[in-house]
């Protein structure tokens, strides 16, 4: 469900230990689709998926161990077990210990693992080797291995915080979460020490693990303080949904079929957090019609509204959940138990903790699909992925988006959007049509959610199928006219022109511009006030480099849809590709003014007070771009140029390999695309059809 929330991995290395350095990284999200990427972000099971969790890498060489080495572990510690010990044990332990340093900088974990166990046997009290031994087993997914090391550290060196976390963080994986909670919170007092990405991981499970316990005000307290100023994350937002309603279950215990819920619920709870309480109390009554009888949503409302000085209107919404707090029973026991029972899992399921019962589940559910049985496969499904053995895994995607599809059928569009873009992301299996069929109903619930270049991303490559090619045209004109409707929602009249928008769209996802070109000037003489339509133009246009051609085709979007920040985003991108940066700032000023939540208007302000030399809001700007879009190479490359020419080198400097990581990254998705002569991937910044190259082989200027 983009976004994804991600910790860069840790490698120590013992060559840096007598050195420790202020933390200079940034904590990463994935927003490329915020509110529907959910393959890491709700869990099938309680463990926390490896995107999520601190591990070890060269990445992050010697910051960790190098602090804990200078402020916590004990020089002495060592040289005291060692004045008791012969000349040829020593010298075995230093063999040992380089041994197990090199193996584990090779990636060799197996042997560094016994290696440093054989040392430690020799040096018990050696806190480094436990602190390696422990992070090397739960970088492996040793969790239960990995506590005795972890437990052995904070006995040796009780005032290190990490050590508790990271020994609570394997309690969280090995379910002990009475353990967890008490560990974690040590750690929280303690202190993350100089590293903000174990203190973020440590506190959103710690948020969890309260949330379970019922601490709601707590867990979402502890949530803000882990993101500050940053754009939530899906998993957090999941957190903050699940407090905000009351619901004591962890992620992977979370009934599927209130996703929906819990994921919108998340939104506003995020806006609250950040303190847009507009945007919140905006968005409450839609939340309240969807999920009227909802117990909690009324009373967060009303707290919304208190604040906000609308007290006789928080009045009404008390009164509210009053009457739908009484359904839950007037004893405490009764209302956990009710809340149980609708957020939670079944706790009763069958055995499938065989193969065997696992595929005869699997055949009932597909059975129950095949003849239309859609509420039996749902509830089938759902206990397949909660109990189905480990050699099963490989058919979650599926299982999801069959989910995802019966879902569809029964008319619930929000859980089967969540489920299909599970399915997406875990991977699909099955015949090409039916993977077609997946993808197909996935980008028309994009459509519906206006996450419409999503959906043109997964439709492009289906557009010459010999099945649902006319239902995928159809799609892509909904996408083209960015109409937020399922196919059967666009009414007769608007049909023969989403049918040929999407024949245009299909031209100009192949490049074939001289015949794209023509239909698209037909088509706005029969529609010349139809919104999007001109803006389709320019981008094409643009696409060619014919700027001049595509700049009044702009101007009378902007005059169509005077709402709609992308005109404006696109003529200040034009503007600066004619080096006109001047030219540019009124376009990208307006765009940020109709649209402050959108990376790309930022992006191309930013662009503009970079090339007017006016540094520090460049500066600004980017840094609210990528605050948004942290996946964006582009940010990243003219971040680097500005924290340079701000005499910022040390942020300049992370900002250049943060690029070309992403830039790698990018590069390898664009040359397993199959089309990329129109539409921008996720996470670009450019919004010309045809992408300009990306700035692969230069480098931010360091000066």
């Amino acid at each position: 469900m983009p976004e994804r929330f991600s910790l860069s991995r840790i490698r120590l290395s013992r060559s840096q230990v007598p050195h420790c350095p202020a933390p200079s990284h940034s904590f990463l999200i994935d927003t490329a689709v915020p509110s529907v990427s959910v393959a890491s972000d709700l869990q099938r099971r309680t463990r926390t998926p490896r995107s999520a969790r601190p591990q070890t890498s060269a990445v992050r060489a010697g910051r960790i161990l190098a602090c804990l080495a200078a402020l916590w572990f004990s020089p002495a510690a060592l040289s005291q077990t060692g004045s008791s010990s012969q000349a040829g044990e020593n010298n075995s332990f230093d063999a040992l210990a380089k041994s197990a340093t090199a193996e584990r900088e090779a990636g060799k974990t197996d042997k560094a693992i016994a290696d440093y166990q054989r040392a430690l046997q020799l040096h018990p009290n050696w806190q480094e080797g436990w602190f390696y031994l422990g992070t090397l087993q739960y970088d492996a997914d040793r969790y239960a291995q990995a506590i005795p090391a972890f437990q052995k550290l904070v006995e040796l060196a009780p005032a290190i915080g990490p050590a508790w976390n990271f020994l609570g963080l394997c309690e969280f994986e090995t379910r002990d979460y009475a353990n967890s909670l008490l560990h974690l919170e040590k750690g929280q007092k303690l202190g993350a020490g100089d590293d903000p990405e174990i203190a973020q991981v440590s506190q959103y499970h710690l948020a969890l693990l309260l949330n379970r316990n019922g601490d709601f005000d707590r867990a979402t307290t502890t949530l803000i303080s882990a993101f500050g100023e940053a754009q939530f994350p899906a998993q957090a937002k999941l957190a903050l949904g699940l407090a905000l309603l009351h619901a004591s279950v962890l992620p992977g215990e979370l009934n599927p079929s209130q996703d929906a819920l819990v994921h919108a619920a998340g939104e506003v709870a995020a806006q609250l957090a950040k303190g847009d309480s507009a945007s919140a109390l905006d968005a409450f009554p839609k939340l309240l019609k969807d999920y009227p009888d909802t117990p909690y949503l009324h009373a967060a409302y009303a707290k919304a509204l208190t604040a906000a000085n609308r007290n006789q209107q928080a009045l009404d919404q008390q009164r509210e959940e009053s009457r739908v707090s009484k359904t839950l029973g007037p004893v405490k026991a009764q209302r956990d138990d009710r809340m149980a029972q609708i957020y939670a899992r079944p706790s009763t399921a069958p055995d499938t903790t065989n193969a065997g019962a696992a595929d005869a589940l699997w055949a009932q559910a597909m059975t129950a699909y095949s003849n239309g049985i859609y509420s039996e496969t749902i509830a089938t499904i759902k206990i397949w992925t909660d109990c189905r053995p480990s050699e099963r895994k490989i058919n979650d995607g599926t299982a999801w988006a069959v989910m995802g599809l019966s879902e569809f059928a029964l008319n619930d569009y929000d859980n089967a959007l969540i489920h299909l873009q599970r399915g997406q992301d875990l991977g699909l299996g099955g015949s090409a049509e039916g993977v077609r069929l997946a993808r197909y109903h996935l980008a028309i619930l994009l459509n519906r959610n206006a996450q419409y270049e999503g959906a043109s991303r997964l439709l492009a490559p289906e557009a010459n199928s010999d099945s649902l090619s006319a239902e995928i045209q159809f799609a892509l004109g909904i996408a083209l006219l960015r109409l937020p409707l399922l196919p059967q929602q666009v009414p007769p009249s608007q049909q023969p022109l989403v049918q040929s928008a999407g024949e245009i769209a299909i031209l100009l996802q192949g490049s074939k511009y001289e015949q794209a070109f023509p239909k698209l000037q037909q088509l706005l003489k029969q529609y010349p006030v139809t919104p999007f339509l001109h803006y389709a133009y320019a981008l094409g246009l643009a696409s060619l480099s014919q700027y001049d051609e595509a700049e009044p085709q702009l101007r009378e979007e902007s005059r169509i849809s005077p709402a709609s920040e992308l005109p404006h985003i696109l003529l200040a991108s034009i503007a600066l590709k004619k080096h006109d940066a001047a030219g540019a700032l009124p376009y990208a000023e307006r765009a940020v003014q109709l649209a402050p939540q959108s990376a790309k208007a930022h992006y191309v302000l930013g662009r503009a007070y970079l090339e007017l030399n006016q540094d520090d809001k460049a500066v600004r700007e980017l840094e609210t771009a990528n605050k948004i879009n942290p996946g964006s190479p582009e940010v990243h490359f003219n971040l680097a140029k500005a924290y340079a020419k701000a005499k910022l080198p040390e942020k300049a400097q992370e900002e250049r390999a943060t690029f070309a990581r992403l830039n790698a990254q990018a590069e390898q998705q664009r040359s397993q695309a199959i089309n990329q002569s129109y539409g921008a991937s996720a996470n670009s910044m450019d919004l010309s059809p045809a992408q300009s190259p990306s700035p692969k082989s230069a480098n931010p200027e360091k000066n």
